[in-house]
């Protein structure tokens, strides 16, 4: 059995392991709060997206809820990520893997490909950068 995320399918292995990243992520925001950039967008009091820029050079999550999604949330958050990594990241860039729905989003932002030699990605997934 699958579930569909975005445009994705996941097996329940799969999103266990998207589960059990997205806290590890969450955990070290909580604990090194000032080594990142942690940006939510709330409207009517719910948060309808989030980024996370670990040590201002790798982002990790960026999610807008479904039906936020088209409505310019991302690109915002986005936006402001990279506004305040600018001057902070050791790699002068941002660092992402991008899921291949997400790939022309990131490409529009201005990300281009990066080669990424040490870690192997699922298929369809591109490693990219944001030169800051």
């Amino acid at each position: 059995m699958t579930s569909t995320i975005g445009a994705l399918d996941f097996s329940p292995e799969m999103q266990q392991e998207l589960i059990e990243n997205t806290t590890d992520n969450l955990h070290w925001w909580y604990t090194n709060p000032d080594q990142g950039c942690h940006l939510k967008c709330t409207l009517d009091g719910r948060i309808v997206g989030v980024i996370l820029v670990k040590k201002f050079w790798n982002l990790c999550s960026l999610f807008v809820a479904p039906g936020y999604q088209g409505q310019g949330l991302g690109r915002a958050l986005m936006l402001a990520a990279i506004d305040q990594c600018k001057g902070k990241s050791e790699k002068q860039a941002i660092w992402l893997n991008a899921a291949p729905n997400a790939i022309p989003f990131y490409q529009a932002m201005g990300c281009i490909s990066r080669s990424s030699s040490k870690q192997a990605l699922p298929q369809g997934f591109s490693a990219m950068q944001f030169l800051l």
